[in-house]
């Protein structure tokens, strides 16, 4: 089955389409064929040229829209990779083009997140099976359907959409996407709701971690879980700010088979600070990238 890498381009972030399709080209070099949708202006990118109904304001229109033309190239699964969500090292390419694909074949599997359910941000209450341990998402105790760069079966993406957009009244928001699909009640086929999993990102790695390493993340992951689980109970708004100030949720690197940040480039809105911090310790040359392609008007920019 043809595979591909579908990116939506939400209106307010074509700046970042060109940097996402640079860290691919180097730190996935050997990628499938990539396709952007969502962009006014398809001249310097393959991107699919918007139709003329097609509302930009509306991300999973959009994302439809791009699902529809990959199918009509023959595609049957694809990468979703949203533009913010850069490759920060070397991809495992033996995973992302021939381990997972075929995964997705034998299990069968209709979603297939990247992010790794071994990361801080995650327990694994649903069941963890296999020689690469996936996490198989059951809808009850770990949601489906994340966006974060994902392998997806076309057929499931498609019928996603449809779901999200039933409800004209969210504006076909990403953050709606999300939750109308991931909904334990969700209409989905069987095979769809029973197909969802998640990866061990540190054993897919292209650099794993050593055992020591290892140990560390268990530990790390305990002790933020049980820190977390404090928060609900601070009673004063200011206490939790400042909680989450030195208990920072989303200062998440994912070292998997496509190594990145959890939050991406941007969060609440501006620039994801977290992001910004990990590449100026370990990136500064694609901070800068990202600063200096960032429109000048943008409230995000001039707060840095």
């Amino acid at each position: 089955m043809k595979l591909g890498i579908l990116v939506p381009v939400w209106r307010d972030y074509e700046w970042m389409a060109p940097i996402l399709l640079e860290g691919i080209r180097v730190q996935w070099p050997s990628h499938p064929e990539i396709r952007f949708c969502g962009l006014a202006d398809t001249s310097a990118l393959p991107a699919f040229p918007l139709e003329s109904t097609t509302d930009r304001s509306n991300w999973t229109q959009v994302l439809l829209g791009g699902v529809k033309k990959m199918k009509a190239e023959g595609f049957g699964r694809v990468y979703l990779i949203l533009e913010e969500h850069l490759p920060l090292a070397p991809c495992h390419e033996e995973h992302l083009n021939t381990t997972l694909p075929a995964l997705m074949e034998s299990l069968p599997a209709s979603y297939i997140s990247l992010m790794g359910w071994d990361n801080r941000r995650y327990t694994s209450r649903s069941p963890v099976v296999g020689h690469h341990q996936l996490k198989h998402l059951t809808g009850v105790h770990d949601p489906r359907f994340h966006l974060h760069p994902a392998l997806w079966d076309l057929e499931t993406l498609e019928i996603c959409c449809r779901i999200a957009l039933r409800n004209p009244e969210k504006n076909g928001s990403a953050w709606h996407f999300e939750k109308a699909c991931a909904r334990p009640d969700a209409d989905l086929p069987q095979g769809t709701r029973e197909g969802c999993y998640q990866i061990r990102a540190s054993q897919m790695a292209l650099r794993p971690r050593t055992p020591l390493r290892e140990v560390w993340a268990a530990l790390d992951r305990l002790v933020f879980h049980k820190l977390m689980a404090l928060y609900p109970l601070i009673p004063a708004r200011r206490v939790g700010r400042l909680f989450l100030r030195h208990v920072p949720f989303d200062d998440v690197f994912c070292n998997g088979p496509y190594p990145m940040f959890y939050s991406g480039i941007m969060a609440k809105g501006g620039l994801n600070k977290y992001f910004m911090n990990h590449l100026r310790r370990n990136n500064p040359i694609l901070r800068d990238r990202i600063l200096d392609a960032m429109p000048e008007s943008s409230a995000a920019k001039r707060g840095m």
